[in-house]
């Protein structure tokens, strides 16, 4: 399987489990304060975005916006020295394109459906809003684009090239294209906003966009196409978009004026300089620590402790998920997840201090007023709390080994490791691609028990992956057990059929002695042939494994 594929389904499976989990969250009424739901959400796409590319994890993002023809295709141009973003035509910019150092030139799409696609440069300038039908439509399955070029130099810097956030010829486009390039433009650890020199002065409507631009991100305005005014014009224009910013309480780290016709003139060194300081920062990646800091957040909205410790317990499985995930995709979390393990050791730590100082004090209160009584009595719920202490140590203790274990294995991969100790085709047991050579079989098997509800076969379309026909005379299949990726289906001649999900089975045996299956305690299916009793205790031994890894 692609291994983007499985980073998906590995996704899927981590936003499923928080899904399942949102019912004590919003029972707490804790998602009511903040949207703090939708920003854990949000939180975890990005997650996503950077499981898919590795390459941005360690990356300073700095997001270049800026109104429709504002000049940010040109601004990237001459990043690069040379032209890669189209400027005739309006760019689909909407899909996140990201511009990294590179060894060779490369261009990356990642789609909606997990697969990574290399694009042609023509390719790339063709992406429009007003693109053919059928490259229009490949234009909406795509999620990012990632641009490795030589020409960027700043090797600890990732520009991210957002849409103008108005569109005249199309205004439902536009604010489509608002909305994405201020969600973007969120998640950058720097900003660098153009502004067109024809206008004069920085726009209200620029203003108002800059405004919802998180305050915490550093800010530097670029007045493009500088050639087109004089010096003098140059200083009070930015004198004046200063003054302006400083009226709506806008933060701006310096406003700078630069030429894409000629690169080398105004402020261009300036601009260089703040690129250098930008990538000489270390950027690691804080994925866990942000996830903490919403549950930090949540917590507070929680009175009660059973909701503290429900919330807790949650909070260590989803880490476990994401630093699993995150080791799979080659994220390096090991340093953010041993601080978090740390922290909740700490946390533990200083708990564990209180109750004995509190415990000595009742001591001292039961010495003070020289009751035995009250003193045994202290004596007493010391000893308990100490125990419920040495509780929690191995339940720690039990979870710390818990994240150490391998990943889970696939049921079929079990199967697979086995499968030599548990096929017998001569005998009627058949193991995963066997099945395969005896269709009639498998047929048999379905129509006579190995279906959901009032015969509907195959409710949920799972692949066999083992089938035993236990028939004594003529080996049609029609008793026996049928194995599928999620269900497990049994009958014998004497019996009525059996059907269990294998998320359900908490018990699972075979005795050789008096040939009998039982699950959960409940005997049902009778293997009389003894040439199988050896090959289903080998199933059974890897159906256990299974469930209790």
């Amino acid at each position: 399987m692609n291994k983007h594929v499985e980073i998906t389904q590995m996704y899927e499976d981590l936003k499923q489990y928080f899904n399942n989990n949102l019912g004590f969250l919003k029972k707490g009424n804790v998602l009511a304060h903040d949207q703090l739901g939708l920003d854990f959400i949000h939180e975890m796409e990005n997650f996503y975005k950077f499981c898919m590319l590795p390459e941005l994890a360690d990356k300073v993002i700095v997001g270049v916006g800026g109104a429709f023809s504002a000049g940010k295709s040109s601004f990237l141009n001459g990043i690069l020295g040379r032209k890669v973003l189209s400027v005739e035509i309006d760019p689909t910019t909407s899909i996140p394109t990201y511009l990294i150092h590179g060894e060779h030139p490369k261009i990356k799409a990642v789609l909606k459906n997990a697969q990574q696609q290399d694009l042609s440069l023509d390719q790339f300038k063709s992406l429009t809003h007003h693109a053919e039908q059928e490259l229009h439509e490949f234009a909406e399955n795509i999620d990012l684009i990632l641009l490795n070029q030589p020409e960027q130099k700043w090797g600890n810097l990732a520009f991210l090239d957002t849409p103008g956030y108005s569109n005249h010829e199309d205004v439902e486009q536009g604010l489509c294209d608002a909305h994405i390039a201020k969600v973007q433009l969120n998640d950058a650890q720097c900003l660098i906003w153009l502004v067109s020199v024809d206008q004069g002065v920085i726009s209200q409507s620029d203003i108002e966009f800059l405004k919802t631009i998180r305050s915490d991100i550093p800010k530097l305005i670029v007045m493009s196409r500088a050639d087109k005014k004089s010096p003098e014009d140059l200083t009070e224009i930015k004198k004046l978009t200063q003054y302006t910013l400083a009226q709506h309480q806008i933060q701006a780290i310096d406003v700078l004026v630069l030429s894409a016709r000629h690169p080398e003139k105004f402020d261009r060194h300036l601009l260089d300089d703040y690129l250098a300081q930008w990538s000489s920062k270390s950027q690691e990646s804080r994925i866990i620590e942000n996830f903490n800091q919403y549950f930090d957040a949540m917590k507070k909205h929680l009175t009660n402790k059973e909701g503290k410790i429900e919330i807790e317990r949650f909070q260590r499985k989803l880490f476990e998920k994401i630093y699993q995930l995150a080791v799979y995709a080659d994220i390096d979390l090991e340093m953010q997840w041993q601080k978090y393990l740390a922290d909740q050791a700490k946390i533990e730590q200083e708990r564990q201090e209180k109750l004995a100082a509190y415990q000595t004090e009742l001591e001292r209160e039961a010495l003070k007023i020289e009751q035995e009584k009250a003193l045994q009595q202290a004596r007493d719920e010391h000893e308990r709390e100490m125990l419920r202490t040495q509780d929690l140590a191995a339940k720690a203790e039990q979870i710390k080994q818990q994240t150490q274990k391998p990943q889970r294995r696939s049921l079929e991969q079990i199967l697979e490791d086995a499968q030599d100790d548990i096929s017998r085709p001569s005998a009627g047991i058949y193991v995963i691609d066997d099945i395969y050579s005896i269709r009639k079989k498998t047929e048999k098997a379905i129509k006579a028990y190995a279906y959901e509800g009032d015969g509907e076969y195959g409710k949920y379309n799972d692949d066999p992956l083992v089938l035993v026909d236990t028939t004594t005379l003529f080996k049609n299949a029609e008793n026996g057990l049928y194995l599928t990726y999620s269900e497990l289906y049994c009958k014998d001649m004497l019996s009525k059929r059996f059907v269990i999900r294998l998320s359900d089975i908490r018990s699972i045996r075979f005795d050789k002695s008096d040939s009998k299956l039982s699950i959960n305690g409940k005997e049902v299916l009778f293997v009389p042939q003894d040439n199988l009793k050896a090959a289903m205790v080998n199933l059974v031994t890897a159906l256990k494994t299974y469930i209790e890894q």
